[in-house]
């Protein structure tokens, strides 16, 4: 990080599976029985990819319907396309399709030219998108009826815009 030219830019990447149930699995109750069934029937299911920017502390993201490598490499042109003309460092996890493990996102990644670091295996304090999946599920997922995967974009995305404004 203290490497950096002044105008790169750090980027931490991370994806989370999303299933939209009724309040995210994850609502419990002190009656006898459960509100809910333990195995409800999901209603959708998608993957939010993100990075967080060091610098600024901002967020970015997208929602796609797999992490495979092809998804991975979208969202890396994605990432170029929000960086155009700046150095950028993605710093990642040990997610199979991810540079480190899929051939496909490595060409496509020195085709973007974008540079990798590669977090240790079971590190994942360090990634601080882990933090922000976290908040994701604390604030909009354990509290959620959402009927279907578009609600629940919706309240990740006005999630996001709100952090993105704060200062800190």
């Amino acid at each position: 990080f203290k490497h950096l030219p002044p105008e790169g830019v750090l980027v931490f990447f991370d994806v989370k599976p999303v299933v939209v149930k009724a309040y995210g699995g994850r609502r419990f109750t002190s009656a006898k029985r459960l509100v809910l069934k333990r195995y409800q029937k999901t209603r959708g299911r998608f993957y939010l990819f993100l990075v967080y920017e060091a610098k600024t502390g901002q967020v970015r993201w997208r929602f796609y319907h797999g992490k495979a490598s092809q998804q991975v490499g979208l969202f890396m042109q994605q990432v170029r396309h929000w960086y155009p003309t700046q150095p950028v460092w993605v710093v990642l996890d040990q997610d199979p399709a991810h540079p480190r493990k899929s051939r496909q996102t490595r060409h496509l990644m020195r085709t973007l030219n974008l540079h990798w670091i590669s977090l240790p295996k079971s590190s994942p304090d360090d990634n601080p998108a882990e933090t922000i999946f976290s908040d994701i599920q604390l604030m909009v997922l354990d509290n959620s009826n959402d009927p279907d995967e578009r609600a629940t974009r919706q309240r990740i995305s006005q999630h996001f815009r709100r952090r993105n404004r704060r200062r800190n």
